[in-house]
């Protein structure tokens, strides 16, 4: 059974969340600094199991994206509203871009870059 496009972006949002907070949760109350944070949280999220339905969400990816997010300084110490927000905004650019990156290096990283950037940038802005 195939994911409906609405369950599929909430599936992606939730993971991408999960691997946001859990970094952050790392970085702010057990003092890791963020890449600790973010290896240990990809290292968390790989153990998700494996089956076809997580396999053709890129739920691992997602994680791994989320865990990228939570590593920039300002996104983290901007609070949960920031993360909430900068997480939705990675899920989007993620599950609309990914068909055309799809086998390109370091789409995840550019992903969480775009979407830190863009999230601090419409915060100050609006």
């Amino acid at each position: 059974m195939q994911l409906r496009f609405f369950e599929l972006w909430v599936l992606k949002f939730i993971s991408l969340l999960g691997g946001c907070l859990t970094c952050f949760y790392f970085q702010s109350q057990w003092g890791f600094n963020p890449v600790t944070a973010a290896a240990l949280t990809g290292l968390i999220g790989s153990f998700i199991p494996d089956t076809k339905k997580i396999e053709s969400a890129h739920i691992h990816a997602t994680v791994y994206i989320g865990a990228f997010i939570a590593m920039g300084s300002k996104v983290v110490m901007a609070g949960f509203p920031q993360i909430l927000f900068v997480s939705i905004l990675g899920t989007t650019i993620y599950f609309f871009i990914s068909p055309y990156i799809k086998g390109f290096g370091g789409r995840m990283g550019f992903v969480a870059f775009i979407s830190s950037i863009l999230g601090f940038a419409l915060r100050n802005w609006l």
